[in-house]
Parts: structure tokens; C-alpha cells; sequence
């Protein structure tokens, strides 16, 4: 009766502390699974809005290209229409993404353009000249009119252009327009080279380039060339249900132009579906269950074998669990005498340890998300986190918003290997300057951004900071393959609670542009500040 009941009391034992080990490590791998999952489902969808923003941004810059190249011509002759006719030729067979180009007299009739197409035709009453006799013309993508039959069409299909036309005047007074059609098929080959290289890296993802005019689809998936886009996003990452009834995950970036090129406001949409893009979180939650279900099982079957026999030991081990739950100790008493007891405290700091090893992951998998993989500086997620925490600042923070002068020259010289030697030693000189808790980031390209607390600073010492701060940039830099030296241009802005700090940052942009047109290598503080 006694043995039986001590069996009894044993088998007892040995489930309660086994249940209580399962639910502490359902507890602790829940936990950990969650804070892994939510920082690499962030990590995806940044990936997602970075790759949007670069299309937007190779879509903005080409375009701009070809609004310097038209706006170079406005200087044409118009009282010799052969001569003007072989530029036009000339620039055509140079870029050949310029599908016509013609000029017009001061009614819209064609005097001299590519291969002679349209010439003695009116356009007066197309968009390309009625919108361009006061100031420069952009037009979104639109299907030809008048040169749908009359340009080569290997393909078959609908032509397709963006236009681009400025006015032409002599001392004064208006002349005629120099006018444009830009071949769309340039854009697809953007999309095709951005479509190859992303599904390098991630199968089944699709990129939309959407009007916004009239939510269109201009290039994307051939199916849904040419109809509105039937879902509507706001700017960065977000998961939505599309028409076919699936979940994808969404990143998208509209275009702001380039330069003095506005932009013509282009939407670019990357999408992949939901359960291929969190493949690797629910990876990752598995492994984590299955680490702590294995972790589980093997408690249970050891406290099962102890129990009937060990009972005191058992219980401070249940009470060192707890305590370390509670993060009061870190590891399990030592416990001679009886080997059995000893495996199994070293079974549970075992699963502690992994449990430990997870978080330290998930650690790591933050800090990739806010790290520069090139110079090891903070980038642009890291500097909108810190930027939130400046709401909860009470003293003002000086911005300097600096861009790289003479880094194209460089790279074009030595190559962007040298490039990147450039930038990484730039940045570590950024990292180590005497200014109290500076916070230096790399924006993009040789863009950088600096932010500390003003402080009892004058405008007087901000601009002695800044200055400095140019001079340690252009110091010549020794790579391997050669000396190379760069300058570099600031804009200047003060930010001061309570106003919200992109406001700032907006005004150090403008700023920059103020250094670079003043002559670069310099700091120029933003004009309220004046």
C-alpha cells in the first residue's frame, strides 16, 4: 500500500513538473517566435519599399535626362529648316528612344523634324503643342495619334509615348515648339532589367508602374497593361487581398522627380504573394516550436524517471524555473551526488541557452534592418526611428544634410570598387567626430545626414561645425589603387520642438541645393534661418 501509494504520488510529481515545463517553454518560444516573426516581417516589407523607390527613382532619372537633352535645343534656328532637321536626325540617332522630334512655327505647323515625318502637318491642336507655348510640357504615356502609321512597328502593337515639348522663342517673342514623343519601350526595358534582377533574388514578384492620372496600369504583368490598378495603397509596405481572391504583400513609392524635372506623379507598385514572401517567418516559428516542444519532451521523460525518487531536488529546480522566468537568477543550482538530477538541470539550461540563442537572432535580424551593409552607418529606417523618438525631446537638434562633391569624377576614374573604399572611409570619419552625441546616417548614394543637440550653440558655431566638418571630408583618402580626395556641400537646418522633424530635414534639402548652386563646398543654412 505504501510502495503504492509513494508510485502514486511519484507519477504525480513527475507530470506536474513536466506540465509546468511544457507551458514555461510554450511561453518563453511564443514569446521569442513573435519578436523574431514581427522584425523579419518589417525586414521583407522594407525590402519591398526600397525596391519601389529605386524604380521610381530610375524612372524620374531617366526622364530627366531627356528634359535636359530637349531643353538644350531650345536654342535652334528656326530660319533653316535643313539645318534644324539634321540636328533633330542627329540627336535621334544618338538616342534613339526619341521616336520623333519637330519643330513647329508660331501656329503649330510642322517646318523641320525626324526624317521629315509630319512636316507641313498642323499639330495645333495636340496637347504637345497647345500645353508647351508659355512653359516647358510633360505629357503622360499616351498611344499614338498622328505617327501611328507612320513609324516602324515591328512588334505590332500599340505605340505608345511620353511627350515632351518646350517653347521656342527669339527676343522675346514666341516662335513655334520644340516638340517630342519619347518611345514608352524604354520604360519596359527598365522594368524588364528591374523584374530580372529582383527575381535573382525572390520568385513571384510582379512590379505595376500606375498613372496617376487615371490609375492605369502602363507596364506591369501583360494582362493588366492598360486597366486601373484594383487596389488602392498608400506609401511603404502593407499586405492586401487583390482581385484574385489572394493575399500579397505590398510595396510602393511614388515618383517626386528629379532635379528641376517635377515628375509626373508615376506610382510604382511591387507586390508578392503573402505566403511565399513570410515563407522564412513561419520557417522560423517552426524551427523555434519545435526546439521547445523537443526541449519539452525531454524534461517530462526525465522528471518522469526522477520524480518517484527525487522529489526535493526537483521542486528547487521547478523553483529556479520560475525565478528565471521572472529574470531573478540565470542559471539552475548545481546539484552532486545524483546524475540524474545533474542531466536534467543541464537538459533545462540547455533549452535556456537555446531560447537565449533565438533572441540573440532576432537581435541580429534588427540590427541588419538598421545597419548600412556597406559603411556600417545607420540608414534611413534607423533615422525615422530615431526621429520618432525626437518627439519626446525638449531641446533643439541642428540637421546637416551633406552631399559627396566629386564622387561621380571618382567612381568614374577608379571604378565603383575605389567608390566604395571612398565611402566607407567618409563614413568612418563621420563616425568618430569631436561633437557631442552626433548621429551620423547614410541616406544613399554619397548623400549622409548628421543630427545633434544645439544646445547653447550660436548659428555662428554651427556654421565653425559645419565647416570643420567639410574640411575633415576633403582630406585626401589613400586606397590601395590610388589618392583620392572629394569635397563635400551642407545644407543646414534647426529643428525645435514641437514641430514635426520632417519639416527640418526638408528645409537642410533645400539648403543643400543652395551650397551646390552657390558653388559647393560650403554650408548654406536653410532661408527662414537667414
Amino acid at each position: 500500500m505504501i510502495k503504492s501509494f509513494t508510485m502514486r504520488l511519484g507519477l504525480i510529481l513527475a507530470l506536474s513538473i513536466a506540465t509546468l515545463v511544457f507551458l514555461l517553454t510554450i511561453a518563453l518560444t511564443s514569446l521569442i517566435s513573435h519578436r523574431a516573426s514581427d522584425s523579419l516581417e518589417q525586414e521583407i516589407g522594407e525590402r519591398l519599399s526600397t525596391t519601389s523607390h529605386q524604380l521610381a527613382d530610375k524612372l524620374d532619372f531617366y526622364m530627366w535626362s531627356r528634359y535636359q537633352e530637349v531643353q538644350l535645343l531650345q536654342g535652334l534656328d528656326l530660319e533653316d529648316p535643313d539645318a534644324t532637321r539634321r540636328l533633330l536626325d542627329q540627336v535621334q540617332s544618338n538616342i534613339p528612344a526619341f521616336s520623333w522630334m519637330g519643330v513647329t512655327d508660331a501656329e503649330g505647323t510642322v517646318v523641320a523634324s525626324t526624317n521629315g515625318i509630319l512636316e507641313e502637318a498642323s499639330i495645333a491642336e495636340r496637347p504637345v503643342f497647345l500645353e508647351a507655348k508659355e512653359k516647358p510640357f510633360i505629357g503622360d504615356v499616351h498611344e499614338a495619334v498622328l505617327l501611328a502609321e507612320l513609324l516602324p512597328n515591328p512588334t505590332g502593337e500599340p505605340l505608345q509615348f511620353v511627350d515632351i515639348s518646350v517653347p521656342l522663342f527669339q527676343d522675346g517673342t514666341f516662335q513655334g515648339v520644340l516638340a517630342t514623343h519619347l518611345s514608352w519601350a524604354w520604360g519596359k526595358e527598365v522594368l524588364g532589367h528591374f523584374n530580372r534582377t529582383l527575381h535573382e533574388q525572390v520568385d513571384d514578384t510582379d512590379l505595376f508602374v500606375v498613372s496617376e492620372r487615371d490609375n492605369v496600369v502602363l507596364l506591369g504583368p501583360d494582362d493588366m497593361v492598360g486597366k486601373p490598378l484594383p487596389v488602392s495603397f498608400t506609401e511603404g509596405a502593407s499586405v492586401k487581398e487583390w482581385q484574385d481572391g489572394q493575399e500579397y504583400l505590398t510595396g510602393m513609392s511614388i515618383g517626386e522627380g528629379y532635379d528641376e524635372y517635377p515628375g509626373l506623379g508615376w506610382r510604382v507598385v511591387v507586390r508578392q504573394p503573402a505566403a511565399v514572401a513570410f515563407a522564412p517567418v513561419e520557417t522560423l516559428e517552426t524551427r523555434i516550436l519545435w526546439i521547445g516542444l523537443f526541449a519539452s519532451l525531454v524534461t517530462a521523460v526525465l522528471g518522469w524517471l526522477l520524480a518517484s525518487i527525487v522529489t526535493r531536488p526537483l521542486k528547487r529546480i521547478t523553483e529556479t524555473a520560475s525565478l528565471m522566468e521572472q529574470g531573478k537568477v540565470d542559471k539552475f543550482p548545481h546539484q552532486s551526488g545524483i546524475e540524474e538530477i545533474e542531466s536534467l538541470a543541464f537538459a533545462l539550461e540547455s533549452l535556456v541557452t537555446s531560447l537565449t540563442e533565438s533572441e540573440s537572432e532576432r537581435v541580429h535580424f534588427e540590427l541588419l534592418a538598421n545597419r548600412d551593409a556597406l559603411t556600417g552607418l545607420s540608414n534611413r529606417v534607423a533615422l525615422r526611428e530615431q526621429l520618432n523618438q525626437l518627439h519626446t525631446s525638449k531641446e533643439p537638434y541642428v540637421f546637416f544634410y551633406i552631399d559627396l562633391d566629386g564622387f561621380k569624377a571618382v567612381n568614374d576614374t577608379y571604378g565603383h570598387a575605389v567608390g566604395d573604399e571612398l565611402l566607407v572611409e567618409i563614413a568612418q570619419r563621420l563616425r568618430v567626430l569631436k561633437i557631442d552625441d552626433v548621429y551620423p546616417v547614410r541616406l544613399s548614394g554619397d548623400e549622409f545626414f548628421l543630427m545633434f543637440p544645439r544646445r547653447d550653440c550660436s548659428m555662428e558655431e554651427i556654421h565653425k561645425i559645419g565647416t570643420s566638418v567639410i574640411d575633415i571630408i576633403s582630406q585626401p583618402v589613400m586606397l590601395d589603387l590610388a589618392s583620392v580626395k572629394v569635397g563635400a556641400s551642407i545644407g543646414a537646418s534647426i529643428w525645435s520642438p514641437p514641430e514635426p522633424p520632417h519639416f527640418a530635414i526638408e528645409q537642410a534639402d533645400d539648403a543643400l541645393y543652395r551650397s551646390k548652386a552657390k558653388g559647393k563646398q560650403r554650408l548654406s543654412f536653410h532661408e527662414s534661418f537667414q
